[in-house]
């Protein structure tokens, strides 16, 4: 484990659950979203990944990280997934998130008390950098409960087709 600051610990906490919910996930269920439910654990995990971005990493270095077309894709207001068929691997998301992870790490334990403290340049809800990347692990987790639901309910339909 890399010793750091608080918000070091919690990216390095909650990252490590998203890669692992995403990676543990059988292949045929990355893409698989219950009945009234749109959203599948790929997307969860690539939301992830966006919200590092606009909510972090962004905010702190003035750059987009994402591949281009990712917003729309993995985004708050992007399409919907169900209307989506070309998804980038599991292998993909996950050494992303890993990547990005990592800068996000490095990031924080560079970023001043004067910075976390600033307003973010398109910030117009007057919230502080600091409250802004605690917003984006805060939502990621948020995100990785979905995931692990989606991983019961998963799992729930497929003893229900042995009986």
């Amino acid at each position: 484990m890399h010793e750091g600051n608080p918000l070091q610990h919690l990216c390095q906490q909650v990252r490590a659950r998203t890669i692992r919910y995403l990676t543990e996930a059988p292949p045929e269920m990355l893409l698989w979203a219950p009945t009234g439910l749109q959203n599948h654990t790929l997307w969860h995990a690539g939301h992830a990944l966006w919200l590092g971005d606009v909510l972090c990493i962004e905010p702190a270095t003035g750059k987009c990280e994402l591949p281009q077309g990712w917003a729309l894709r993995f985004g708050m207001k992007g399409t919907d997934p169900s209307k989506q068929t070309d998804w980038p691997g599991c292998d993909e998301v996950a050494d992303r998130l890993r990547a990005q992870g990592e800068r996000l790490f490095t990031l924080l334990g560079t970023l001043t008390d004067d910075q976390l403290n600033s307003t973010p340049p398109d910030g117009g809800t007057g919230d502080t950098l600091v409250a802004w990347i605690v917003h984006g692990l805060h939502d990621e987790a948020i995100h990785q409960g979905e995931m692990k639901l989606l991983g019961k309910l998963w799992r729930a339909k497929m003893q229900k087709m042995q009986q």
